[in-house]
């Protein structure tokens, strides 16, 4: 076993090597057709007004969708479900390069196809979450191949804009979409040349079929889980959505947008992916006890950039920020994942999807709302102070030792 192996455990297993560098190329392809769309919408309306409908038609559906289609996806079909939902993918990419080049990609339209990406993106999460659990051989790298997973995540947000904002202007946004497309189908490949496993069964028993009604029953009986998910909910809402005033706070505070919206972007994501090469690492099992602090320190962070009028100090408080919401998202979805039945997965990644992911659109319009009524750092202070009531509240709630 190579060194790298030693320290990354899941990448000892030929399939997850797989299955992570076909999901790394299509989250790059994924961040550059969505920050394409993004210029592409703002160039159309110069509304920003518009820009957020177009981000919640593209992420609002995992609200929603995510559990409803994760209470339908168990082992037997994730590989089907993933590849059925990476060619319509596909298609809907093809369409908007199509449209574009024959120059009637119109708003409508816009709109109208970024819906189905939202929609597919909200049935694929679930369906790619127990997909690569179940490709696994040894169940003991479960927590390190979610950590991997979230690991590629995040350098695909980090390169991902970037790749978009150099085809963009030299190449144009049909080869932004083609791209992904081309993405899509290498994804697809890596998919398709993915083992089936002998222990994965046919077909689910009409007793073990999964169900959204069987996965919140587990919820409200399991403490644990029913604990982290009502946190990691307040987390998505309150903590989540603070890209909507990283701009407002280079701009207003120190007065520079480009030059600092880029800084604190870059800080955020060197934190998240400190978090998950932590958690991706032979050493993931000592952190467990950081748990418990994650959503505090998020508090924490919060609170810094209310009150600093120091560039760095807020850069080490975006570091913090995004160490600390990667951290707990991660660490709860392997704990909850590792402790469930296989009965309910699927419909738990979703209820997991729509708690985290599900709940930052409308994060987006609140914090909005905040900066309005407090200023930008107002609005973070005011962040601070609702998420700890939150996270205090659910902790009281759940005061019996877990």
């Amino acid at each position: 076993m190579s060194l790298l192996q030693r320290v990354f455990p899941a990448l000892s297993e030929p399939t997850m090597r797989r299955y992570l560098l076909g999901q790394g190329v299509s989250v790059l392809g994924s961040w550059t057709q969505n920050v394409t769309l993004n210029l592409v919408v703002y160039h159309l309306s110069g509304s920003a007004a518009v820009l957020a409908l177009l981000n919640f038609l593209l992420y609002g559906p995992q609200l929603v969708v995510a559990p409803l289609a994760g209470a339908r996806i168990n082992a037997a079909n994730a590989r089907r479900v993933t590849l059925a939902v990476l060619y319509t993918a596909m298609a809907v990419a093809v369409a908007l390069a199509l449209l574009s080049l024959a120059h009637i990609l119109f708003l409508p339209v816009i709109l109208g196809l970024a819906l189905c990406a939202g929609i597919l993106t909200a049935i694929e999460s679930p369906a790619r979450q127990v997909l690569l659990l179940t490709g696994l051989e040894d169940a003991a790298l479960l927590p390190n191949a979610i950590a991997m997973n979230t690991m590629v995540y995040n350098v695909g947000r980090m390169v991902g804009p970037t790749m978009a904002a150099i085809i963009y202007p030299l190449f144009g946004q049909s080869a932004a979409f083609l791209t992904y497309a081309a993405a899509l189908l290498f994804m697809a490949w890596c998919v398709r040349s993915m083992p089936k496993r002998s222990h994965v069964q046919a077909s689910p028993s009409a007793h073990e079929r999964s169900g959204l009604r069987n996965a919140l029953v587990y919820v409200l009986d399991d403490r644990f889980t029913a604990k982290y998910l009502s946190i990691l909910a307040c987390m998505g809402l309150l903590a989540g959505s603070y890209q909507t005033l990283v701009p407002l706070l280079a701009d207003h505070v120190f007065h520079d947008a480009a030059k600092f919206t880029g800084i604190f972007f870059a800080c955020a994501g060197m934190g998240s992916l400190s978090a998950a090469i932590v958690l991706s690492s032979s050493i993931a099992a000592r952190t467990a006890e950081l748990l418990r602090v994650a959503p505090w320190s998020a508090c924490v962070a919060l609170a810094l950039l209310s009150t600093t009028w120091s560039s760095v100090v807020s850069g080490a408080a975006f570091v913090l920020l995004g160490f600390s919401l990667t951290f707990a998202a991660t660490s709860i979805n392997a704990s909850i994942q590792r402790r469930c039945p296989e009965s309910v997965r699927g419909a738990l990644v979703g209820l997991y999807g729509m708690a985290y992911n599900g709940t930052m659109p409308f994060g987006y319009l609140l914090v909005g709302s905040f900066s309005e009524a407090f200023a930008v750092t107002g609005a973070f202070g005011t962040m601070a102070a609702v998420l700890a009531a939150c996270v205090g509240a659910v902790t009281l709630l759940y005061w019996r030792r877990i």
